[in-house]
C-alpha cells in the first residue's frame, strides 16, 4: 500500500493550496509520481541536484571553455574593429564597422531563443555541435575577407547564427546540476567571456601586427575548433528526476507574469549600455591618451584588463548571488554599472583613470548577464530553462545589435564628444536596473531578503 509522505517543491513546498505533495513507495521499489502536463517535481529539491562532485565541475568546465572561446571573441571585437578602422578599411566609418559585430551578437541573441526550445525538445549536446561546426566554417571564411560586405557576412551573420545555435544550452546548463551553488557555478562557467576575451584580445593583437590578418584569422579558427572538440566532450545533460521527459514542451511558461515581462524589459534596455566600452576601448584610449604609438599594446591593454576583470567579477557575482540573492546582484550590476559610466567614464581621461575605470566596470558592470540563468530559475523554475533563458536573451538582441552603433553615431554627431557616449550609454544600464525592480518586489517585498 502506498504510503504518504510530505517533499518540498521547487516553488511551493506545501503543494496546491497548502496541501502536502504525495509520492507513492512500495517495497524494494520506489516511484515518483509527476503530473505529465506540468511535470510537477514530487521529491525534496536539495536530493535533486548533485550540487558538486566530478561530473559536475568537469560540465562546468566545458561551458567555461565554450564561454572563452565564443563569448570572449566577441569581446576582442574591439581589436579588430580598430585594425580594420586603421588599416584594412580607413575609409570605412566605425559606425558602419560598429555594425558587424552588431549584427552577429543580433543573430546569435536573436536565434536563441529558438534554438534554446529546440534543445530543450532534441538535446543539448546534438544542437551544440551543430553550432561549432557551423562557427568553425564562418571564421575559416572570414580569414579571406577582403571586402566589408565579407565581413558582415562571415563575422556578423552567419557566425552570430552559428554561436546562438549553442549559447543557451551551454549558459543553462549548469543549473541542471547545481541548486545551493548555482550561482557560483554558473558565474565561474560564463567568467569564461571575461577571462577568453582578456587572452584573446591580448593574443589578436600581437598576432595581427606580427603575422597579418589572415594568418591571425586562420590560428584563431584552428584553435577555437580543437577547444570546442574538448569541451564537448566535458559536456553531460541532467534532467531533473522529477520532471516527466516526455511531458509536453512549452516555448513560454503557462502564464506571462508582470515578472517574466520585468526581466525582458531590463534586458532589452540595460544591453543597450553594456557593451559601449568595450567596443570603444581601443578607440577612446588611442583619441584620450596621444602620447600612446596606435601600433602599441598599451591601446589595448585597459580592453585586456577589463576583460579579464569582467571573468573575475562573474566569478565573484555568482557567489554573492548564492549569497544574496540571484536578483538582487542582477540589479546591483545594471545600476552600479550604469553609475560608473554616467560618473567615472564621464571624466576618464588619462591612462591611470582610463585603466581604474576598466577594472571596475569589468568588474561589476556586467554581473548581469551570468546570472540571468539562475534568475530565471529563481523565479521560474528549471522545467524548460534554455527555452526562458533563451527568450530573455532575444531580448536583449536589440540591443546587442545597434547599442554600440547608436554610441557611435552620437560620438560622430556631437563632435567627438566622449561625455555625452558615457551618459547615452550608462543612463540605458540604469533603465535596466530600474525594470527589473518589479520582479525583485513581487517575488519579496521585503529589502533584505535574498531573492
Amino acid at each position: 500500500m502506498p504510503i504518504e509522505a510530505t517533499f518540498a517543491h521547487p516553488q511551493n513546498p506545501f503543494g496546491e493550496l497548502g496541501q502536502p505533495l504525495n509520492r507513492e513507495k512500495s517495497i524494494g521499489q520506489l516511484s515518483v509520481k509527476a503530473d505529465t502536463e506540468s511535470a510537477t517535481t514530487l521529491i525534496p529539491l536539495e536530493d535533486a541536484y548533485p550540487d558538486g562532485g566530478l561530473r559536475a565541475w568537469l560540465v562546468v568546465l566545458g561551458c567555461f571553455l565554450y564561454a572563452c572561446t565564443v563569448f570572449g571573441w566577441g569581446l576582442n571585437w574591439g581589436v579588430l574593429q580598430d585594425y580594420y578602422h586603421t588599416t584594412m578599411f580607413p575609409n570605412t566609418s566605425l559606425s558602419v564597422l560598429g555594425t558587424i559585430i552588431g549584427l552577429a551578437n543580433f543573430t546569435m541573441n536573436g536565434s536563441s531563443y529558438l534554438f534554446g526550445g529546440l534543445g530543450d525538445r532534441f538535446g543539448y549536446k546534438k544542437m551544440i555541435a551543430i553550432s561549432c561546426f557551423l562557427a568553425y566554417l564562418c571564421l575559416l571564411a572570414s580569414a579571406f575577407a577582403t571586402k566589408v560586405y565579407q565581413l558582415f557576412l562571415f563575422q556578423g551573420c552567419l557566425l552570430g547564427l552559428s554561436q546562438g545555435i549553442g549559447m543557451p544550452l551551454y549558459f543553462s546548463l549548469c543549473s541542471q546540476w547545481f541548486l545551493k551553488r548555482r550561482g557560483l557555478a554558473t558565474g565561474i562557467a560564463v567568467s569564461g567571456s571575461g577571462i577568453g576575451g582578456g587572452i584573446e584580445t591580448l593574443l589578436m593583437r600581437q598576432l595581427i601586427v606580427k603575422i597579418g590578418y589572415r594568418n591571425t584569422m586562420l590560428t584563431f579558427s584552428s584553435v577555437h575548433a580543437v577547444i570546442w572538440i574538448f569541451a564537448w566532450f566535458l559536456l553531460k545533460e541532467r534532467l531533473h528526476p522529477g520532471l516527466n521527459p516526455t511531458a509536453k514542451k512549452r516555448w513560454l511558461p503557462k502564464k506571462i507574469t508582470g515578472s517574466f515581462c520585468s526581466v525582458a524589459l531590463s534586458m532589452f534596455f540595460g544591453v543597450f549600455g553594456y557593451l559601449t566600452p568595450y567596443y570603444l576601448s581601443a578607440t577612446y584610449t588611442r583619441q584620450m591618451v596621444t602620447t600612446l604609438d596606435s601600433n602599441s599594446l598599451l591601446v589595448t591593454v585597459p580592453l585586456i584588463v577589463m576583460n579579464f576583470c569582467l571573468g573575475i567579477g562573474r566569478i565573484t557575482a555568482g557567489r554573492l548571488a548564492d549569497i544574496f540573492g540571484a536578483t538582487n546582484m542582477f540589479f546591483c550590476s545594471f545600476f552600479i554599472g550604469g553609475l560608473l559610466q554616467m560618473v567615472f567614464w564621464t571624466f576618464a581621461r588619462s591612462y591611470a583613470t582610463i585603466m581604474v575605470f576598466s577594472v571596475l566596470n569589468g568588474l561589476i558592470g556586467s554581473w548581469f548577464m551570468s546570472l540571468l540563468p539562475v534568475v530565471c530559475a529563481r523565479l521560474f523554475g528549471v522545467e524548460g530553462l534554455s527555452t526562458i533563458t533563451g527568450f530573455m536573451i532575444l531580448a536583449n538582441s536589440p540591443g546587442q545589435f545597434v547599442g554600440t552603433t547608436i554610441a557611435a553615431v552620437v560620438l560622430s554627431s556631437s563632435g567627438n564628444n566622449w561625455t555625452a557616449v558615457s551618459l547615452y550609454s550608462g543612463s540605458m544600464q540604469i533603465m535596466g536596473a530600474l525594470c527589473i525592480l518589479y520582479a525583485r518586489f513581487n517575488k519579496e517585498r521585503s529589502i533584505f531578503v535574498k531573492v
